[in-house]
């Protein structure tokens, strides 16, 4: 690479093979597009800056991800980035983007295509100090983006990455390494080779936003496109009977040449369908054409010879692995839809049957099991009940006088309790219970 005289921080040095292999992905693009856009409509102040995410295994590296970054004055006067506020937010995307695990390898910023200026170090250094220790610099160049090298498929960006390189470059360089002299090392950068990386996901997205779709600036250019073609009133009225007819022609193109995002899709996606429905009919169409034009088969017919006669005839020859390919074709068409339709339906309902039985079989159970459950605590309570019956006894024959005599108290024949049951007269007697048991 040429030395560029009006830069002095561009590398005179050549690439290595030590120099990193980048591979850029449409999605950077996009972001950094987006941000100059939203930029320039606000009608901001300052520099465009920003966090590329990706991975880096080796000398590969990889451009993913990318982010704005928010920017403030130092007290010198610098723009630098605001330390708290990009690290939350780069930790952010780290946490989002685990599998596969990015982490930040480059940062891009506005720029001429002469290369990085003196106002971009600060940043680069403040980055390759905390985050990461040789970013890559992507400057993007907007005075290009309407050049003729842009036009022809260029990208209007350039990758540099940095190095260190001696302050003086003179023969007695050498002379002061052998002296053991320390040398000053400035900032240098040096220009990059990249690709441009795609994926399926990122190709979709590219061919929305290549469509217009879910933009609202191909509707109103194609609105703005219609405008002119309507007249003012008073122009009509001067204009004869031959321009009046071209006006249902022109009102019947601008309603039809406006179409909404929702309109679009589904268009789109009755179109691939209805071409996959014409496919298909073509290809039945050649099997089926395939299949007449074939000679009778013993299969069919068992007087016919296992092999046909070379002298005979016949449009097209016996292909064998053709024909077992539509077998199995026609093997699977019967699992989609079965021949026998009603022995399929009463298949099916005998599955919806026994469905019907396990469930309730198994709401039978968890009746019996509550219905269960209720008895145990039922009985649980009958027997608190009845215990408490029985202290209230033990309780009435406590203040009768007999808690501590027992069974010794009745021979005694002192107390009445015991006289009003037991005694001639009592209700113990009328059942057969007479005194001379107690006696």
């Amino acid at each position: 690479m040429a030395e560029d005289a009006s830069n002095p921080l561009i590398s005179t040095a050549r690439a290595s093979d030590t120099s990193p292999t980048i591979q850029l992905h449409p999605l950077v693009l996009l972001t950094i597009s987006d941000c100059i856009t939203r930029h320039t409509l606000r009608q901001q102040q300052g520099p465009v800056v920003g966090a590329i995410l990706g991975q880096q295994n080796g000398q590969e590296i990889t451009m993913e991800v990318a982010f704005q970054a928010k920017l403030k004055e130092n007290e010198v006067g610098e723009v630098v980035l605001d330390d708290p506020w990009f690290s939350k937010r780069l930790d952010d995307f780290r946490d989002v983007h685990k599998q596969p695990p990015l982490d930040m390898v480059a940062w891009f910023t506005l720029g001429a295509a002469t290369g990085p200026q003196p106002h971009h170090l600060p940043i680069h250094t403040r980055i390759s100090e905390v985050y990461t220790e040789s970013p890559i610099l992507v400057l993007f160049h907007p005075s290009d983006a309407r050049s003729e090298a842009t036009a022809a498929g260029k990208l209007p960006l350039t990758l540099y990455e940095s190095m260190y390189e001696n302050a003086t470059g003179g023969p007695n360089d050498k002379a002061m390494d052998i002296d053991g002299a320390a040398q000053a090392k400035t900032l240098k950068f040096r220009e990059l080779v990249y690709s441009v990386e795609t994926g399926e996901a990122e190709m979709i997205g590219v061919d929305f936003v290549a469509r217009g779709g879910g933009n609202a600036t191909a509707v109103e250019g194609t609105a703005a496109k219609a405008e002119p073609s309507k007249e003012p009133e008073d122009d009509k009225a001067k204009k004869g009977k031959g321009k009046q007819k071209e006006k249902p022609k022109e009102e019947a193109i601008d309603d039809a040449a406006v179409l909404t995002a929702e309109d679009e899709e589904l268009l789109s996606t009755l179109t691939a369908k209805t071409n996959a429905i014409r496919m298909l009919s073509r290809r039945i169409s050649l099997l089926r054409a395939y299949l007449v034009s074939l000679p009778p088969s013993y299969l069919s017919d068992p007087s016919l010879p296992l092999a046909p006669s070379p002298d005979a005839d016949h449009p097209l020859p016996l292909n064998h692995s053709i024909l077992r390919s539509i077998s199995a074709m026609l093997a699977r068409i019967n699992i989609l839809a079965p021949p026998d339709s009603e022995a399929f339906t009463l298949e099916s309902q005998q599955e919806s049957s026994d469905v019907q039985l396990v469930a309730l079989l198994s709401s039978i159970t968890n009746s019996v099991s509550a219905a269960k459950e209720f008895g145990r605590k039922s009985h649980i309570v009958e027997h608190a009940r009845q215990q408490g019956r029985k202290g209230g006894m033990g309780m009435l024959m406590s203040s009768s006088g007999y808690e501590g005599g027992g069974m010794s108290g009745i021979g005694g024949g002192g107390g009445t309790f015991f006289e009003t049951i037991m005694g001639p007269g009592g209700p113990m007697a009328a059942r057969g219970f007479g005194t001379e048991r107690w006696g």
